[in-house]
């Protein structure tokens, strides 16, 4: 390929990558916006993430399918071209170019070394794959485009991997993209078949391809890894004799193959990579499989489904979280969830939290409802909407509002009405259920220095509410007398 041609293509990238990113900007931005919310293409139209929670939606399925199709044709191209984080990986190590270079410990991979040929993502890309049927789930925390919203939403968590990203790049170039990210992996599959790639015709020996910062090219050898290969033209503009092609594959025929396996049988090195990589994803699918089997990715003081009350239409909900508005079986919810923070960064009310390690692992980072400031919006879905695979589900806004989150609870020894004998009928006001799940079943006539008058004893209509902790956050009591729980 010509000098020029090459620098035109890298310029595109950088173009294609500057819009991308701008978009996954854009739509966070617009995601905080409850009158607008706009949903994360990157997470919407994902092969991992659609495997949480697969449906037959033809304009969920044609993008997804798109993907994997370009990635058939052309090669790795998602990774350089349109991932996000790939980006900011890649902004962050030309940042530290000159510190990395400087670093007697910064990593000189080789595409002869075996973590380069057989990278530890087909492990990660195995366990995740058979983890995401489970409900200890490992997507989020390898996702790439799940972190980069993290990022964005400068949460702890977020702000701790970019100070890793940032490290990383002191010791080798896109080190998260060649050893850990299992979609990019993924796509690496794929790409080991895809029509057009990346090759070396012509060497001068002048090691340029070292450069690559995929460990891709191989000047020794005339090889560039295809499933290593991310197309990102960074350095092969250099090549003194512009040996680099990129064009149609010949595929090796009968003969072809029996000629590189020997007339012997001997056995073909490229046979026992593709059987090493078929082991490696085996091994990190038992991995997934024996972690969930075992549950040992719960925490000890994890509650127990048997100590627990389930809501209506659900199944054996484990948990005394309030989960957003939709929420009913706990099992797919978890399965489900990728822990992106979308639904959280969004509610106008601000009442969806991050869960701790106090309800265990596989509730890590999910999210739930604490209504001490706010309750939830009887008319707000936003958090429906913004949720990139329903994993809270999308409803009607009548499903919605008949859709029980919690129950409430009356603690007569808080109440102001059962401890003081004042009258007060906050709760029941603030209730926004039509019907009202708040009723007076009890009276009493009261005197009182103005004269008398009726003091009217609330309680809660278990078949009318829904939990939606309006009257927890209303309640005027010093110690709030009503509490909205999942726990029987």
């Amino acid at each position: 390929m010509k000098k020029r041609t090459l620098v035109w293509l890298k310029r595109l990238r950088v173009v294609s990558q500057a819009v991308f990113l701008a978009i996954l900007v854009y739509t966070f931005i617009r995601s905080l916006d409850p009158f607008s919310v706009v949903q994360n293409p990157f997470l919407r139209f994902d092969p991992l993430i659609f495997l949480t929670n697969p449906r037959p939606d033809f304009y969920l399925i044609a993008p997804i399918a798109g993907l994997i199709a370009l990635t058939l044709v052309l090669g790795r191209f998602f990774c350089g071209w349109i991932c996000p984080m790939g980006s900011l990986i890649e902004l962050s190590d030309n940042i530290f170019s000159f510190p990395r270079k400087a670093n007697p410990a910064a990593i000189h991979a080789s595409p002869q070394s075996f973590l380069v040929r057989l990278p530890p993502a087909l492990v990660v890309l195995g366990a995740v794959v058979v983890s995401v049927f489970t409900s200890t789930s490992l997507l989020p925390y390898f996702h790439p485009n799940v972190w980069i919203v993290r990022i964005l939403s400068r949460s702890v968590l977020g702000l701790v991997f970019l100070g890793l990203v940032l490290l990383s790049s002191l010791f080798g170039r896109r080190l998260w993209c060649v050893f850990i990210c299992p979609l990019g992996a993924l796509y690496g599959v794929f790409s080991r078949i895809s029509f057009l790639r990346l090759r070396i015709e012509k060497c001068s020996q002048c090691k340029a391809c070292d450069r690559c910062p995929m460990q891709a090219a191989d000047f020794r050898t005339r090889e560039i890894l295809p499933y290593q290969c991310i197309l990102c033209f960074d350095y092969e503009k250099s090549c003194p004799v512009e040996g680099f092609r990129y064009g149609l594959v010949a595929r090796a025929g009968k003969s072809t193959l029996r000629a590189a396996c020997g007339a012997s049988g001997s056995f073909d090195p490229s046979r026992r990579e593709f059987l090493l990589r078929g082991a490696g994803l085996l091994g990190g699918a038992m991995v997934g499989g024996v972690l969930a089997g075992l549950h040992v990715l719960s925490a000890p003081g994890a509650l127990k489904p048997d100590r627990l009350r389930s809501l209506p239409g659900s199944t054996a909900v484990a948990t005394t979280l309030c989960r957003p508005p939709g929420v009913i079986d706990e099992a797919s919810f978890l399965r489900r969830c990728v822990r992106c923070l979308h639904c959280i960064q969004s509610c106008p009310n601000g009442i969806i939290e991050v869960t701790g390690l106090e309800a265990g692992f596989t509730s890590l980072f999910t999210p739930h409802l604490r209504f001490d400031k706010n309750g939830c919006d009887y008319r707000c879905q936003v958090c429906q909407l913004v949720c990139p695979n329903q994993a809270i589900p999308l409803q009607t806004l009548a499903q919605k509002q008949l859709t029980p989150i919690g129950l409430a609870f009356i603690d007569q020894k808080k109440c102001v009405v059962y401890n003081d004998k004042k009258p007060c009928l906050v709760c029941q006001e603030v209730c926004p259920i039509p019907e009202k799940a708040i009723s007076f079943a009890k009276e009493e006539r009261m005197m009182r220095a103005s004269g008398p008058f009726v003091l009217r004893y609330p309680s809660v209509v278990t078949e009318r509410c829904i939990g939606c902790g309006i009257c927890q956050a209303a309640c005027p009591a010093e110690k709030v007398a009503i509490t909205v729980s999942r726990k029987a």
